[in-house]
């Protein structure tokens, strides 16, 4: 007899519990130290039982980061809910952005060394959340803009150049470099409140 056909029921819980495995080691030991012979071993079976499921440690690592960045996107999301005007929401929205990431580059350096680590080699999930971050920044602008507030431009390629223009506030590699400086986060922070002054400046109707 042949071997049992895993159900598709049984092959998501497997993969969500490697992805759970996977981890916490990457939390404890790190990324580049833990190997998939480590993740199979936590789990109880083969290497070649954890590739069934992903190709590489990096596929595991994605999947993992998958998830870090809809965590963010769902904690930004609550100050972009929020009433008031667009200038108002927008820069609550960016500087929220900001936060969740450099407290948890904070409390968990080893998990945010893989989002550092996929951002800078362009992986798919990192493009589309930074598509998911414009998508967001776009729709206050276009707000901001019906509500007379915003002048009238390229909503989407102006939400991609406050993105860009916003790296160094929300690149974990980047924040990562301040906070080794002992930057309290103080004044990083001040520094994007200026930032987000010039820029929101430049969006405004002038009267």
């Amino acid at each position: 007899m042949g071997r049992k056909k895993t159900s598709e029921v049984d092959a998501a819980a497997t993969r969500q519990r490697i992805i759970e495995i996977a981890g916490q080691l990457f939390r404890d030991v790190g990324y580049a130290k833990t190997t998939v012979a480590d993740i199979a071993h936590a789990l109880g079976m083969s290497p070649g039982n954890v590739y069934r499921y992903f190709p590489t440690k990096a596929a595991i690592n994605e999947a993992i980061c998958d998830l870090l960045v809809h965590s963010i996107e769902a904690q930004t999301r609550e100050s972009f809910d929020k009433e008031g005007t667009a200038t108002e929401r927008l820069t609550r929205f960016l500087i929220a952005y900001h936060t969740i990431i450099r407290g948890s580059i904070l409390k968990e350096k080893r998990l945010y060394d893989m989002v550092a680590v996929a951002m800078d080699e362009h992986w798919d999930v990192i493009i589309k959340h930074s598509y998911r971050m414009c998508d967001s920044i776009c729709v206050i602008l276009e707000q901001g803009i019906a509500a007379g507030e915003f002048r009238k431009m390229d909503c989407y390629k102006m939400a991609i150049s406050i993105h860009e223009a916003l790296a160094v506030y929300i690149y974990p590699s980047l924040i990562e470099h301040r906070v080794n400086e002992n930057d309290s986060g103080s004044a990083m922070l001040d520094e994007l409140k200026r930032l987000l002054d010039l820029l929101l400046h430049g969006l405004c109707v002038k009267v």
